[in-house]
This record gives C-alpha cells, sequence and structure tokens, in this order.
C-alpha cells in the first residue's frame, strides 16, 4: 500500500521482517517512495546496521546532487569503522601495509576523493598515527593544506607519481587562481629539501596538537616547567614554518647557499628532474633553478631547459609582431587624420547656413563631418544648446 508518504513511521516499523528476508526490494521501496532520507537512515542504524552502509550506496548513487552532508559523513564513518577493524587485525597479524587495500578501502578512498560533504576534522581524529596515510592526504588536500599532502604522498607513501597527479588536479581546478601555480614549486621543495619535510611531517602532522588530547596535556606540562623553554619551542617552529614556506625569505635560495645540505641528507634529485622536464610550462623557471643544487649538471637540464627556452623566445617573437601591427595601424590612423585635416572647403556668395537658410557671407561658419553641410557657428552654437535641454528633459521625464 501506498502509506510511504502518509504514514513513513508506520512503514519502517512494518518493514523489519521484509528487510531482513528482502533487504534489495526493501531499500529501493524506501528510495521509490521518497521515503525521508534521514529517517530511514536512523531506522537502519538501530535496527539493521549491517544495511546502512547500502543503503547510503544506492542513495549516492541514484542521486545526481549527491546526498546532504550529514549522511555523507555518515557513510564515509562507516567506512572508515570497517577499515579500522581490518587494519588492526591485520596490524596484529604483522601483514599491515599502507599500500594494502581492500574492497572498503576503496571505496572509502573513493568517497573521500569525490565527494566533500563529510568532517574532516572528526575522521582526521579518527585515523592512526602510523597508518593510513593515502586517505589523511586526501583530506589535507580538501583542507587546502598541499604541502602536508604532497610530504605524505613522498615521504611516507613513496609515491612520487601519485604527488605528480596531485598537483595535477590542484593545479588543473585552481587555473584561474595564480596561487595554485606554486603547488608544482612546493613538490620541488619536498624533494630538494627532504628533511625539512619530514618535521613538516612530526610537527603538524602527526600528531596534530589541536586534535589529540594527549599532545595538548604535554605541550601544557612543558608550560608548567618554564614559559622560557615554551617560547623558543614556538619561536624554532615558527623559523621552520618560514623556512619551508615557498613565500618565505629562503624560499628562493639553492641548496648551496646555506646549511640545507648538511642537514637535508640524500636529496630526490631525479623525481625533481624529471618533474621539471614534465612540467616545465607549469613551473616558475628561476624560482626551480635558484632552488636546485650548486653542483646540478648543465646537461641534465636540458629536457627542462630546452623548451623553456624555445617557448620563451616564441612568445618574445609573438609580442613583437603583436608590437609592429599596433604601430602600423596606429600609423594609418594617423594618416587617415590628416588627410581628413587636409579638407578644402569652398565658401561663395550663393552659400546657405543649413539651420537658418540664409547667406553665410563673411560670418564665422562650422562644418559637419560630412564636408558638405554648412552653418553659421552661431547657429551651430544654439542647435547644440537646444540639444542640450531636450536630452536633460527627457531624463528628467524617464
Amino acid at each position: 500500500q501506498p502509506l510511504c508518504r502518509s504514514d513513513p513511521m508506520l512503514v519502517l516499523e512494518s518493514s523489519l521482517y521484509v528487510l531482513e528476508r528482502n533487504p534489495s526490494d526493501t531499500i529501493e521501496l524506501f528510495l521509490s517512495e521518497n521515503v525521508p532520507a534521514d529517517l530511514v537512515n536512523s531506522y537502519l542504524k538501530q535496527h539493521a546496521p549491517n544495511l546502512q552502509s547500502t543503503y547510503l550506496e544506492l542513495m549516492l548513487s541514484m542521486s545526481e546532487t549527491g546526498i546532504n552532508p550529514n549522511l555523507q559523513n555518515e557513510l564515509v564513518q562507516l567506512y572508515l569503522s570497517e577499515v579500522l577493524d581490518w587494519y588492526k587485525i591485520l596490524k596484529d597479524e604483522g601483514n599491515w601495509s599502507d599500500k594494502t587495500y581492500s574492497p572498503t578501502r576503496n571505496k572509502l578512498i573513493s568517497t573521500l576523493e569525490s565527494n566533500s560533504g563529510y568532517n574532516t576534522d572528526t575522521l582526521l581524529k579518527r585515523l592512526p598515527q602510523d597508518a593510513l596515510f593515502e586517505e589523511r592526504a586526501i583530506m589535507y588536500g580538501k583542507m587546502n593544506q598541499h604541502l602536508r599532502a604532497l610530504s605524505l604522498f613522498v615521504h611516507k607513501l613513496h609515491m612520487p607519481e601519485r604527488a605528480v597527479a596531485y598537483c595535477d588536479r590542484v593545479y588543473e581546478e585552481g587555473a584561474q587562481q595564480p596561487s595554485k601555480s606554486n603547488i608544482y614549486f612546493n613538490l620541488l621543495q619536498i624533494y630538494l629539501n627532504p628533511k625539512k619535510a619530514e618535521k613538516e611531517i612530526e610537527q603538524k602532522i602527526i600528531p596534530v596538537a589541536s586534535q589529540y588530547p594527549g599532545i595538548q596535556r604535554v605541550n601544557s606540562t612543558t608550560k608548567l616547567r618554564g614559559g622560557r623553554m615554551g617560547r623558543k619551542v614556538v619561536e624554532i617552529e615558527g623559523a621552520e614554518d618560514t623556512r619551508f614556506s615557498p613565500s618565505g625569505p629562503d624560499s628562493g635560495r639553492s641548496d648551496g647557499d646555506g646549511d640545507d645540505v648538511s642537514d637535508g641528507g640524500p636529496i630526490m634529485l631525479n623525481e625533481a628532474l624529471e618533474l621539471l622536464s614534465q612540467r616545465w610550462d607549469r613551473i616558475n623557471g628561476a624560482q626551480a633553478l635558484r632552488l636546485l643544487p650548486r653542483d646540478t649538471k648543465l646537461q641534465d637540464l636540458v629536457s627542462f631547459l630546452e623548451p623553456l627556452l624555445r617557448n620563451s623566445s616564441e612568445h618574445r617573437r609573438n609580442y613583437m609582431v603583436i608590437k609592429n601591427l599596433i604601430l602600423r595601424a596606429n600609423l594609418q590612423v594617423k594618416e587617415d587624420l590628416y588627410k581628413r585635416r587636409q579638407a578644402v572647403v569652398k565658401i561663395d556668395g550663393d552659400s546657405m547656413c543649413s539651420l537658418c537658410h540664409k547667406r553665410i557671407a563673411n560670418s564665422a561658419f562650422a562644418i559637419y563631418p560630412n564636408g558638405q553641410t554648412l552653418v553659421h557657428f552661431v547657429c551651430f552654437r544654439e542647435s547644440q544648446q537646444i540639444k542640450a535641454v531636450r536630452g536633460a528633459n527627457s531624463v528628467k521625464r524617464r
């Protein structure tokens, strides 16, 4: 009976028997009869939690605009709970790897990438500190914390190809925003300053002090021991942020200009050179060259510099052509102006004013742009005043 719209609670209470024996048809009934999704989700969560994710998945697949943020967050939380249980089992067995995927984890990653209605802060609190770095990187990307996400892809997951794909997606999504063009420069910094990237992860990502109460307790204990020590730690962390930021005072420095080489350890020069050769048209060439170590061979930069210089020369030639065309058009306009200024008007005794129809004789006169219509200058000035008054009156009437 069509009771879903008139009495949805009666339908939900009576559907438990059918739901246990034929869940797919029951869920399709809920979807086809437009039973409130929040109501169905609450009912399933209480009476059939194993079918809750199935219902939310169908809701997400059938709706073109997706489901509301609360239900999206509920679905992601269900996926994450199952993934965490699976992670604990594999970790206890000693078989866990961050490159191990289950069907539910694939669903979790896909949902995190394609939707944005979930609560990233709540999810980050549930993630373990030593695993699920890919999920963490995706959520940092949703929060526009690109440096953290790239650091995870490169130094924790050891997947530089994913880092490049991440940069491509951010660049294409924000092509009109100049700030997004620095995303590749951030990746270059991570490649060429590995020690700084590791410190960035340890200090800001794992763990995040604002998200883990235990860390806050440690910080409070440190403050109790002495304010001077706390201030020193803050100053050091702030200095690190400034040095690692692309807008900081040291962002344009080469590794050979300071003490970066001694602190940095082995840099990922091959990956950096490959990135330069593949994305040369999306990277500021001058900044990239200043970031490279001083001992980088020019031969290794041919694949980066050759198309960059060729493109720069081509743009310069195009600009010169455009400049010359504009100069030519300007000369043509000036020539036309000179010709028009050289027009000759002959006034004789029969020349008449087109406004008052009297002879012009020796009076001052004016000529219209067509080169033929002659008028007394006084008549012309009066006509202009009359037009101005009429125009003002018409505006007032409107």
